[in-house]
């Protein structure tokens, strides 16, 4: 695991304790900058995290997890200085704690299959037939789960898609696994993932336009923030230099 990455096992830690410990010995321009992030984001942020400390010499400490867990965290611990959400959803619920926010990528949602999936599915509509075993996420916990189910609501097939979800994830890595361990014939997932190494057995099932529904990745620079400059400084950086890591990640952009 790299330096400067938390994962969600250590979450309510950091959040309630490490922000501060992290400044213990340190000047306060030295102390890292805390990013709450999507866990669906992390191989390009990670790479963007390598980047941008090697140009600017400010350290990151970024923290992974659900969209919903990090925004509760957030609002209930009142200290961090930027916020990476797996979809816009979460800003607005952010309200004041949002200084100010910046574009940075697309996301677009498409259901993942084995390659060699034996039940041939290869549309949309297979994915509805009788048998097939859907994973999706916790609406109420990543921003996956929260796409899965405006999608689901939005197609006329809405009871057989339901009737076909035998796993709810907690977060998007959850469910890739789920689909490339044969656990679940597909799960709802975003199209950039197929660059992951869990990927590399997978391919797309689009979803028609009419219900699909891309996401925009923006990054928050929160009032919390004890170094708002600084936070300004990364966010600028992620919305003009960073934009083509996520493209090389797999993300679209406008």
């Amino acid at each position: 695991m790299g330096e400067g990455r938390v994962t969600l096992k250590v979450l309510l830690l950091a959040a309630l304790g490490v922000w501060l410990a992290l400044g213990i010995g340190c000047s306060r321009d030295n102390r890292p900058l805390v990013v709450y992030a999507g866990k669906g984001l992390d191989f390009p942020l990670e790479e963007v995290r390598q980047t941008f400390e090697q140009q600017h010499k400010i350290p990151l400490t970024i923290i992974y997890g659900g969209s919903d867990t990090l925004l509760s965290t957030i609002q209930k611990t009142r200290t961090g200085d930027l916020f990476i959400p797996g979809s816009t959803n979460y800003l607005p619920r952010a309200g004041k704690l949002v200084k100010e926010e910046r574009y940075v990528a697309d996301h677009l949602p498409a259901f993942a299959v084995r390659a060699d999936n034996p039940k041939n599915l290869q549309t949309f509509s297979d994915l509805l037939a009788h048998g097939v075993k859907i994973a999706v996420g916790n609406k109420d916990m990543c921003a996956i789960g929260k796409i899965a189910e405006t999608i689901i609501s939005a197609s006329d097939q809405q009871a057989a898609f339901r009737n076909n979800i035998v796993i709810t994830g907690t977060t998007v890595n959850e469910l890739i696994k789920l689909v490339a361990d044969r656990e679940v014939d597909t799960a709802l997932i975003w199209a950039d993932m197929l660059e992951w190494p869990e990927g590399k057995e997978l391919r797309l099932v689009e979803i028609p336009a009419g219900i699909n529904k891309p996401e925009e990745i923006r990054v928050a620079v929160l009032t919390t923030s004890a170094a708002p400059q600084r936070a300004k400084l990364f966010a600028d950086f992620l919305a003009t230099e960073g934009k083509a890591i996520f493209v090389k990640h797999g993300f679209g952009v406008k």
